[in-house]
């Protein structure tokens, strides 16, 4: 049976046929061997099919099997970059998200599909492209995540003053200035200095233009600085690049730095990136409050995403409801409700009618699930 990969999730939600659906989280280790990677996926699907046949006895799980082998081929997940993987099917078509940070192994058979590890993946995720700058080069480094990886630069990239200005550099040696027969005037320090900063301020235009062009834009990437707290300021001065952060920059002299210390170097800046995010979601609520668009009762959550009004699904990390919905209704005592998740099921119809699913940690949020509705209560 032909399967096809769907780019998106809310895509897939929207198209999938009824569940039941089967859905597997692997991780994946760096330099991971094919032969491994089978190991787990089989493990995996063997444990799928005892869970269908006590869970979904109707189904048919050959068909599951196939979809997912199609998708994957001969050579599984090699092109996946991250440290884990999540596959979604619903026996037709494939879903396939890779995952920044490591996810455990999980196999599972449910009537909606087992989004709530993507969601939270993304919580986390913070991408973008870190530029070391110092005064005369640079360096690019790719943040996924809390994953950090250098990026080689081609050799026409602007990777040093020197190399860049060559001949047109007006700083950098004692210039002399003829001023008539047989007299010369030196120029001074204070001259040395401005024609060097002159140098650096075209090299930074040069840097900023190139990096721009070729990653800042095709990648809609947010770019990052390193650097010593002067040439940062410089370097903002002539910058016209518009994905350049304007509250994210360490400084720091990035010279000898290796590159554990770099990567180290970033998690103040993770941390706080995280925690920005938490208090924008916080306040979002405390407006929809004000503004009559709050909701914290599970039966109002429930009504607002069947009436698909719902904006914002806000769950606490970690948060588990036993129960399923069953004609509009939350049915909590059959095998089948005691052994799922009813957040993960209002996430997906949530993502499905594009809405947006927030997770907050529950150091912040107390109640389990919380939401925002698109229209006032009347």
């Amino acid at each position: 049976m032909a399967t096809e990969t769907v780019q998106t999730l809310q895509d897939f939600l929207t198209a999938a046929q009824t569940g039941p659906f089967v859905t597997l989280y692997l991780p994946l280790e760096a330099g991971q061997s094919v032969e491994k990677t089978k190991l787990i996926i089989r493990h995996l699907l063997d444990h799928t099919q005892d869970v269908m046949t006590q869970t979904a006895p109707e189904a048919d799980f050959s068909i599951y099997e196939r979809a997912l082998n199609a998708h994957l081929g001969a050579q599984p997940l090699v092109d996946v970059t991250g440290q884990g993987v999540g596959l979604i099917t619903d026996g037709y078509s494939v879903y396939q998200r890779a995952l920044e940070y490591p996810v455990s192994q999980l196999a599972m058979v449910t009537a909606r599909p087992q989004i709530l590890p993507m969601i939270l993946d993304d919580e986390r995720h913070l991408d973008f492209d870190l530029l070391m700058l110092q005064r005369d080069r640079i360096e690019l480094y790719l943040n996924l995540g809390d994953q950090l990886t250098k990026t080689d630069l081609p050799e026409d990239a602007p990777l040093t003053l020197l190399g860049t200005l060559g001949e047109e550099r007006r700083g950098g040696s004692v210039n002399t200035v003829a001023q008539g027969s047989g007299q010369v005037s030196y120029h001074g320090h204070s001259d040395r200095a401005s024609e060097e900063e002159v140098d650096q301020r075209r090299y930074y235009q040069a840097v900023d233009t190139y990096i721009a062009d070729h990653y800042s834009k095709p990648n809609a990437r947010r770019l990052v600085l390193f650097g010593l707290p002067q040439n940062l300021a410089l370097f903002r001065e002539v910058s016209r690049n518009s994905y350049l952060s304007g509250s994210m920059q360490v400084e720091l002299n990035p010279g000898n730095l290796s590159f554990a210390a770099i990567d180290l170097a970033l998690d103040d800046l993770r941390m706080a990136y995280s925690q920005r995010q938490a208090q924008k979601l916080l306040a979002r609520l405390d407006n929809a409050r004000g503004a009559g668009k709050y909701l914290d009762a599970l039966g109002s959550i429930v009504a607002a995403v069947q009436q698909r009004a719902l904006a914002t699904l806000v769950i606490r990390q970690g948060a588990r409801i036993r129960g399923r919905l069953v004609d509009d209704q939350i049915e909590t005592e059959s095998p089948q409700a005691q052994h799922n998740n009813l957040l993960n099921d209002l996430a997906a119809m949530t993502v499905a009618q594009g809405g947006a699913v927030k997770v907050l940690p529950s150091s912040t949020l107390s109640e389990e699930v919380v939401g925002i509705s698109r229209y006032a209560a009347q």
